[in-house]
């Protein structure tokens, strides 16, 4: 198989980490790759703010409070285990030594947010995909979107940014198995 079509179908989420430190250096090249992503009228609407250390654990605090936001639709999706597992991620992010908030630009017009809405979430793709080839694990989060706001207020731009994910970042203390495709969405017309 093309190793390109490998990396991509043998990345996972992960959420479970060891505690152990990743060199600015690794987070810089892998933040950077994701940059490499199009963007609607190549605007390039993307910020990265990278958490370690003390500012790691604030950050933590106010993620986790998406837990009241989520809980209904875990339990709508997962059997109880699955639910027990998520809750206690979203306590810890899994014990990533890192969290990569993704941000983009607040902007009046419904299209254009879409449109950079959807040029970060290119950008969160390329970061995972860069995360996995060096070895480290991710998770793209959106359920922190129901802490936007604190979110934005804890980094002093609620008014010109808007969150699209937070990505925890580690080396991997799991390996979970390969999930199978619900169900095929190519229609040929």
């Amino acid at each position: 198989m093309n190793e390109f079509y490998k990396i991509i179908k043998e990345r996972r989420s992960i959420r479970k980490f060891k505690p152990d430190p990743i060199s600015k250096e690794v987070i810089e090249r892998i933040i950077e790759v994701g940059m490499w992503a199009p963007s609607a009228m190549n605007t390039q609407p993307w910020e990265f703010y990278v958490f370690t250390g003390e500012a790691r654990d604030q950050i933590v605090k106010i993620l986790s409070k998406s837990l009241q936001g989520i809980t209904p639709r875990l339990k709508e999706l997962f059997k109880e285990k699955m639910q027990k597992f998520t809750l206690g991620f979203f306590q810890n992010m899994g014990g990533a030594p890192v969290i990569v908030l993704a941000l983009t630009h607040r902007l009046p017009v419904i299209q254009y947010q879409e449109g950079a809405i959807q040029s970060c979430a290119a950008a969160v793709q390329n970061l995972l995909l860069a995360a996995h080839m060096e070895g480290l694990g991710a998770c793209w989060m959106t359920g922190p979107l129901w802490v936007e706001d604190e979110v934005l207020t804890h980094l002093g731009r609620q008014e010109d940014a808007r969150l699209v994910a937070a990505i925890p970042i580690g080396y991997p203390d799991q390996s979970p198995p390969v999930p199978p495709r619900k169900h095929k969405t190519i229609h040929w017309m």
